[in-house]
């Protein structure tokens, strides 16, 4: 039933272009080419999000093929496994800086990664791109950028009290009597916090707040089922990566549970049907996916699914595609972004630019509409993005899309009041 550790192997390097020429005549922005690479490579827990390397694949396919960055196209090394050691983060990304001279790291992917790794990267002047979910990202001076908010704030963790009324059916959230459970590591431990405060601030009765399961090497689940159980809890949300979410969820099932259980890394499009213990398992779940699910249908959501096939990758936007192809979208704005700034000459595009464009006030907006939504960078204290969220009930081997794909915007974290994408005015 546990779904293998997925290993990513160090992807093809990808063919550049030959040659520097000059333009003579025309704007500035056009008459610099270059064929140096910008040299990428991502970090992060691969068992948590399998696909991600692919996903970043398909994001840059389309990018490379329309000549990259005025001639750099973009050369993906591969992505490193740090296996839930916040010292192999860090290792990693001093491998991929040091060995493969790489200029940024994307995706990033980690629930260990600790200040240590965000503080290196800052004095190597290499940004990072990926989902913000540890503490490397929060480290000053900021070179680290998410794709979808800073998800260990709890204010931005408010959306999900909507989205567990819409799942229970209940009227407020007083009748809902809320388990969060967690992994024993650092990343996991912040957000069951962070999701378990912001529902006791909204009126949510928390009767279980823990992060007890080891994130390697559980085989038992039903001690963690029974004192859920025995919490009284009628909602659990399960702070685990896949391996745990579905164990925990079989043990709760096995243990009669007939409360709504919750998670947000089960989503597997397409691949539950030949999995029949994990479909089993996971029949009733809800997932709470923070990226655009194949259900969507959206227009961003059909360019991503064939950015996939044009690499032949499987068509399932499952965490881990959506996180390495969305990581790849936002570089690649980032850099169009960097290369104007430096009066359209490639050459000058580099990690330390690139960071000082961003953190002068850089906006990303989606060129198809229903990708991962407008983001404000930097994103300060005052105001930063919530990132966006579908619920999905896993029904048999499919998935049923409960709440439409949708994004709120950026929360001022002062005055809890969302910014409306269009006006720019705050509102409740």
């Amino acid at each position: 039933m546990r779904r293998l550790p997925v290993v990513v192997l160090a992807c093809a390097v990808l063919t550049v272009s030959t040659g520097v020429g000059v333009v003579a005549s025309g704007s500035i922005a056009s008459a610099t080419t270059s064929s140096t690479p910008i040299i990428v490579g991502g970090d992060g827990d691969v068992a948590i999000a399998p696909g991600i390397a692919q996903g970043f694949e398909a994001g840059i396919y389309r990018f490379n093929k329309a000549g990259g960055l005025d001639g750099r196209k973009i050369e993906f090394v591969g992505f490193l496994d740090d296996s839930f050691s916040a010292q192999t983060a860090l290792t990693n990304a001093q491998e991929l800086v040091q060995d493969k001279h790489v200029s940024f790291l994307a995706p990033v992917l980690s629930d260990v990664a600790s200040g240590a790794t965000g503080t290196y990267l800052a004095q190597q002047k290499v940004p990072f791109i990926g989902w913000a979910t540890d503490a490397a990202f929060a480290t000053d001076p900021q070179w680290g950028f998410s794709i979808d908010g800073n998800q260990t704030n709890p204010n931005i963790q408010d959306i999900t009290v909507a989205d567990t009324l819409a799942i229970t059916g209940f009227k407020k959230p007083s009748q809902i009597k809320e388990a969060y459970i967690g992994e024993n590591i650092a990343g996991a431990i912040v957000s069951n916090n962070a999701l378990a405060e912001a529902s006791k601030d909204a009126g949510v009765d928390v009767v279980y707040q823990k992060s007890p399961i080891a994130v390697l090497g559980t085989t038992s689940y039903a001690p963690y089922a029974q004192a859920v159980i025995q919490s009284g809890a009628n909602t659990v949300f399960e702070t685990l990566d896949s391996n745990d979410a579905i164990g925990l969820a079989a043990a709760l099932h096995a243990a009669d549970f007939k409360g709504s259980i919750i998670n947000g890394v089960t989503y597997y499009p397409g691949t539950l049907v030949s999995q029949p213990n994990e479909a089993s398992a996971l029949n009733g779940v809800y997932v709470l996916d923070d990226f655009p699910s194949n259900q969507n249908a959206t227009p961003a959501v059909k360019q991503e699914i064939s950015d996939l096939k044009a690499i032949g990758a499987p068509p399932n936007l499952s965490s881990g595609p959506s996180i390495g192809y969305w990581s790849a979208i936002l570089l690649e704005e980032m850099l169009k972004a960097t290369l104007k700034s430096e009066g359209g000459n490639p050459n000058l595009v580099t990690g330390a630019s690139l960071d000082k464009m961003v953190n002068k006030g850089f906006t990303y907006t989606d060129a198809l509409a229903g990708g991962v939504g407008t983001e404000y960078f930097p994103g300060g204290a005052e105001t930063g993005p919530t990132g966006c969220n579908t619920v999905l009930k896993t029904v048999g081997t499919n998935f049923k899309q409960i709440t439409p794909f949708r994004c709120l915007g950026a929360l001022n974290v002062v005055k809890r009041k969302v910014m409306n994408q269009k006006t720019g005015k705050l509102e409740s």
